[in-house]
This record gives C-alpha cells, structure tokens and sequence, in this order.
C-alpha cells in the first residue's frame, strides 16, 4: 500500500525543527527514498546513521499527485482558514 515515511531530525537540545516525508508505492520504497536522502543530506544522513531521528509511517490510499492542490488536500491544509470559525470544531 502506498506510504509516506515521516523522518524528524532530533537536535542536540532535543528539539525538532527539520522534517521530512519520503512517499513510496509500499514502506520498503519510501524506506529506499529515505535512505537514498540520507547519503546525500551533509545534515539529515549523520542525524539518521546516529539514530538522531524519529520516524513515523502511515498507509495512504493513494500518493498525492504532484501539484499544490493535491499536497494542500495531503497535508490537510485545505479549508483550514474556514475550519477556524465553525462552531462545531470547538
């Protein structure tokens, strides 16, 4: 099924500031991406070979599409101005 993999770089005062998310077809592809990133990133691959990060995996029905308004629908940022004023949210 398809993933995203949230990997969040713990700093030395233990503090989070940097994220990321790697999408794959199922958790081994985006584990591929992710690792693929972490020999590359000067900052986020000693982080992650040291076990500095935390890591956290949803299933998704489906990966967003490459466009904002599919990323804004993924990250449920749409409607967030209006979700702000209903009553029933409170």
């Amino acid at each position: 099924m398809a993933t995203a993999l949230y990997s969040f770089k713990v700093d030395d005062d233990g503090k989070v500031r940097i994220g990321h998310v790697f999408f794959g077809a199922n958790e081994a592809g985006a584990r591929k991406v992710l690792e693929e990133h972490a020999e590359i990133c000067p900052k986020f691959g000693p982080a992650h070979r040291r076990g500095d990060t935390i890591e956290l995996s949803e299933e998704l029905e489906e990966l967003p599409e490459a466009n904002e308004e599919s990323l804004k629908e993924f990250l449920d940022l749409e409607g967030e101005e209006d979700d702000a004023d209903d009553p029933e949210e409170d």
